[in-house]
């Protein structure tokens, strides 16, 4: 069963931040879908905009589309983002072929309607084609910044094994939620590292796959890892909701951290702020991969509805936090963050539908 992503009826995209925006509807539309089977779509008749390809930024690394009907939401040195309108699946698979041509065939994965690949330096692209509408999405992102790391010893990433890369970035650390990006890990190591998290205990309600793994441990916490490609995997770890099980798990001497606001300003600041972002994107990148595990296996739709409700109510923190931050608060540099992870949580969210 398929349905299509909101806003494709007429160019209004998903906003990322807002629950009361299209999102929300997203939510709700899947819930319904889920429940009942039925396709659906929000937004208006909006006439197609004028694609102006740039010819600076990550833009310049990809070829112009051969219509000019589109939009272009974000281009820079680390994001890029366009959606181009009046495209044949003909011009699309040529697309596709030309972005090969210039060196995005690492770790290629392509179906019908997508294509996804890296290039030498580690630039990740991703093409989404949705046939009714005539229209195709794209998006290239730079590479994650990452350096020499040392695993937590405290905290939910002392329940699992460390990595057997030292390279990688933490975005998040705590004794509630944990959210890193390992580098240098091959696909073959990546397996190795699932079934030591496994015998570690992560072994309950389990779902496996060729790229992905999630579960849970005897005492509520859930893993999930993800292998992206180009010898990159992506851990998100959080804490069991039961107080008294997470108790457990925090040693007597050890006094809780309260979760700091997101707020902006200062170094401090800027610390917390870009954590919340982190934290947001792991769990939207979370939520688009169980719609898109849902949309290709429909089968369990009781079940998938129960762990549905349960995910909702973990957006519904995340979204009070977004909502929270003054993006007129913001320093430059942190508004430029805001926006590439709002790009990024807006380009997954158009796979739903796929």
């Amino acid at each position: 069963m398929k349905w299509e992503p909101a806003g494709k009826g007429g160019g209004a995209k998903p906003q990322g931040k807002r629950r009361g925006g299209c999102l929300a509807i997203i939510a709700a539309i899947v819930v319904i879908a889920i429940v009942g089977g039925i396709v659906s779509s929000c937004g208006g008749g909006e006439e197609p905009e004028r694609l102006d390809w740039p010819t600076t930024g990550l833009a310049a690394m990809l070829p112009e589309p051969s219509v000019d009907t589109g939009s272009v939401s974000i281009n820079s040195e680390d994001s890029f983002s366009a959606d181009v309108e009046g495209y044949a699946r003909s011009d699309y698979e040529g697309y596709a072929a030309q972005c090969q041509e210039r060196g995005f065939t690492v770790d290629a994965s392509e179906g019908g309607d997508s294509f996804e690949a890296y290039n030498a330096e580690g630039y990740h692209l991703r093409l989404s084609f949705y046939d009714s509408m005539e229209e195709m999405d794209i998006r290239l992102d730079a590479p994650v910044e990452m350096g020499e790391i040392s695993w937590p010893t405290t905290g939910l990433a002392a329940l699992i094994p460390a990595p057997p890369s030292t390279t990688g970035r933490i975005g998040v650390d705590s004794s509630s939620q944990l959210s890193a990006s390992i580098g240098n890990m091959s696909a073959e190591q990546f397996s190795a590292y699932v079934d030591a998290c496994s015998a570690a205990g992560f072994n309950v309600d389990y779902d496996r796959g060729d790229t992905t793994y999630s579960a849970h441990d005897a005492s509520g916490n859930s893993l999930r890892l993800s292998y992206e490609g180009f010898n990159i995997v992506e851990i998100s770890m959080y804490a069991s909701d039961d107080p008294a099980e997470s108790a457990e798990e925090t040693p007597a001497t050890e006094e809780p951290t309260p979760e700091a606001p997101a707020t902006t300003g200062g170094a401090a600041g800027t610390s917390d702020f870009r954590a919340t972002m982190d934290a947001y994107e792991t769990f939207m990148n979370e939520y688009v991969d169980f719609m898109l595990a849902y949309s290709s296996d429909s089968s369990n739709v009781v079940g998938m509805a129960l762990d549905y409700a349960d995910m909702m109510a973990r957006y519904s923190e995340f979204a009070d936090q977004v909502d929270a931050i003054d993006e007129n608060s913001l320093s430059a540099d942190d508004l430029a963050y805001y926006m590439e992870v709002m790009g990024r949580v807006n380009a997954r969210l158009l796979e739903i539908g796929q």
